[in-house]
């Protein structure tokens, strides 16, 4: 496990500021492992001559770094530029710009398809090797979305050329972005697919070009690649894992983040866990050293506690992370004594999350599955302009609300016990590969309905939508084995205030059974609304037509959700949270063995559950971040076949808790 400290330029070129960092890391023995020093403050790329001064004052610290035991390593904060800052400091000349599809540039990133540009990248990654760093992190600009002003790049001259070249066929920008959007549906899909390939090429071409670079002067260096969520790009993470390690096979690390800033939203904290954990599914099992993102940008002290940070750290271990990377030190502060509670903090907690790096490894995370795969961006907006306008994929995400109820998640298709299936996330797929998903357990909304009718696969689903209820509908649970005691419940979630269209549905194959049903404040019956259904595929499916991802934090419904993913998974779930808790947990499987991670997400403290874990071992070993105290609980056999019922007591607000075997 490794903790690295990122190190902005108002630090390490600043001696007096320098050499105050290198005294706090001498007081704080093993605070970190390892420094990342930032190549720049702002976000373009910078000139070569500034590149040069900067690598030569970073080979002559680099060695005081290693005193200390310490390894040092470079930070490009930007290759081909995150967005328009400091123009007139930054990279200029005859290079090009990021075009979008409207012919609009960002003048602070630049395109990796121009030769001149490429070239530029050379000379960069040539002077930061000739540093001697013991690895050199790729940031996140090395991307194709995002770029302010513009969304989506990039439909420049060079591009639009290569572009017609892989496909064989002439477009410029206007035809294709016509194209994307202005044929059939399954016309539209190949297009964009063959699209989201040239992406993925254009990417790990610029990053052969990095790797042959920097390995040409020195193969012992490793390089890493930070990440978010790369749909747009094409999330080729494998590929391009494999294009860093060279035809040496370097050593690889990757640095996956998204957005958590402040903690004035705690649950923003399980979303980033959520991405990580999307991220890290998709790196070879060779890769160790994976390093979360934890950040505090703008880095205003009081934006983010000291305690968040800490638990941030932890949480994203339990979602994928071998290790951390801190960026919490401002480049405006003149003194780094205000930080002092983060330095005394981390060595504090280091024991636990070396803990949890020995015992979660990159084990295998179990649940239920958002379904979504690294072709996810051509669902966005079918018939729309793609990419931009009012297309996104934000509907792929609402499942993961899920994970507040107690319900595990997993985040590829290998974990799955289940899928759950929302929006347009139908169109990313395959015949072949949903005829595989529908032959298991399948919870979805209507809108993925619609995905599949223009598929032609609605079939499988058992029913069809009918009218649209605009307000004033009322959910109703049925007498169902699937809600048990909640029979009668109403769960109504103001349309009036919150509008979101109900969708009345319609069995079209027998055996569809009724689990809900709508009314108005009439108590007029306006008929079904949630279904479940074995099809020819001998799979199962529950289709939910009102608020399916949305006002789930009840009794009832929480409780009839768990159940109906039980169903769903055949009973073959790795752990239920049985009490009516705000309890987010992560099942990991290593070697056999159940790794259990909890996070109380509430404010409240939760004096005891009920947890249900699939096996038949009953001793485990629970463990607490906050105290690092170790209680050994002893399970009593469940109702349940092969599950065990484990009684958990005492789980403070906002605290991360790791449960094992014995």
């Amino acid at each position: 496990m490794l903790i690295c400290f990122r190190i902005h330029p108002e630090i390490w070129l600043n001696e007096e500021r320098f050499k105050e960092l290198l005294d706090y890391l001498k007081n704080y023995y093993k605070v970190t492992d390892e420094l990342a020093f930032f190549t720049a403050w702002t976000h373009p790329p910078l000139p070569l001559s500034d590149i040069e001064s900067r690598a030569k004052r970073l080979s002559a610290i680099f060695p005081r770094v290693r005193q200390l035991g310490i390894s040092p390593g470079v930070n490009v904060l930007a290759t081909i530029g995150h967005h328009e800052e400091n123009l007139p400091n930054s990279l200029s000349g005859p290079y090009q710009r990021l075009i979008d599809p409207d012919g609009n540039e960002c003048k602070g990133s630049f395109c990796s398809s121009d030769p001149n540009f490429i070239h530029y990248v050379q000379r960069l990654y040539t002077l930061i090797a000739r540093a001697s760093p013991d690895f050199i992190w790729i940031d996140d600009d090395v991307r194709l979305a995002g770029h302010m002003p513009i969304d989506y790049g990039c439909f420049c001259k060079y591009c639009l050329e290569d572009f017609s070249k892989q496909i064989g066929k002439n477009f410029d920008r206007k035809a294709l972005i016509m194209a994307f959007s202005g044929r059939t549906t399954i016309e539209q899909l190949e297009l964009r697919n063959q699209w989201l390939e040239y992406n993925r090429n254009k990417i790990d071409k610029l990053l052969q070009v990095i790797e042959e670079t920097v390995h040409m002067i020195d193969p012992k260096i490793s390089l890493g690649f930070m990440t978010g969520d790369r749909f747009y790009e094409g999330y080729s993470f494998h590929r391009w894992a494999k294009t860093l390690a060279g035809k040496i096979s370097a050593t690889v690390r990757w640095r996956p983040g998204g957005g958590f800033y402040s903690d004035e939203i705690l649950l923003g904290m399980v979303e980033k866990a959520h991405e990580i954990g999307r991220q890290t599914s998709q790196l070879p099992a060779d890769i160790k050293i994976i390093q979360s993102e934890v950040e505090n940008f703008p880095w205003h002290i009081l934006r983010k506690s000291v305690r968040t940070t800490m638990l941030e750290a932890a949480v994203y271990m339990g979602s994928g992370a071998t290790g951390v990377a801190f960026n919490v030190l401002s480049q405006d502060s003149k003194s780094i004594e205000e930080y002092r509670p983060f330095f005394e903090s981390i060595i504090a907690h280091r024991p636990f999350y070396q803990h949890l790096s020995i015992e979660l490894g990159r084990s295998k995370i179990v649940g239920l599955w958002p379904a979504w795969n690294e072709s996810l961006f051509v669902s966005a907006g079918i018939d729309d302009k793609w990419p931009g306008g009012n297309t996104g994929i934000g509907f792929f995400r609402k499942p993961y609300v899920l994970s507040e109820i107690g319900i595990p998640l997993c985040y590829d298709q290998s974990g799955a016990t289940a899928t759950a299936l929302s929006g347009n996330t139908p169109f990313a797929f395959t015949l072949s590969e949903l005829k595989k998903i529908f032959s298991k357990g399948v919870l979805m909304d209507v809108e993925a309905w619609y995905a599949l009718e223009r598929l032609g696969v609605s079939k499988w689903t058992g029913v069809k939508p009918t009218r649209k209820i605009s307000r004033d509908a009322i959910e109703v649970f049925a007498k169902h084995a699937l809600n048990g005691k909640y029979a009668g419940w109403r769960r109504d979630c103001r349309q009036s205030f919150w509008q979101e269209e109900a969708q009345l549905l319609e069995p079209v194959a027998p055996r569809v059974e009724t689990l809900c049903h709508l009314i108005d404040y009439s108590e007029n019956n306006l008929g079904i609304s949630m279904t479940a259904y074995e099809n020819e595929l001998v799979g199962r499916v529950v289709v939910m037509g009102y608020f399916p991802w949305s006002y789930l934090h009840n009794l009832a419904k929480s409780s009839q959700m768990k159940s109906i993913y039980e169903w769903l998974s055949y009973n073959s779930q790795p752990a239920t949270v049985e009490s009516f808790a705000k309890v987010v947990i992560w099942c990991h499987k290593a070697n056999s063995k159940n790794i259990i991670i909890l996070l109380n997400a509430s404010l409240d403290s939760i004096e005891e559950i009920n947890l249900r874990v699939r096996g038949h071992v009953t001793s485990y070993k629970f463990m607490s971040m906050n105290d690092k105290k170790i209680t050994e609980i002893e399970g009593q056999k469940s109702e349940f076949p092969e599950q065990v019922r484990l009684i958990l007591k005492n789980l403070s607000p906002w605290n991360l808790y790791l449960l094992t075997e014995s």
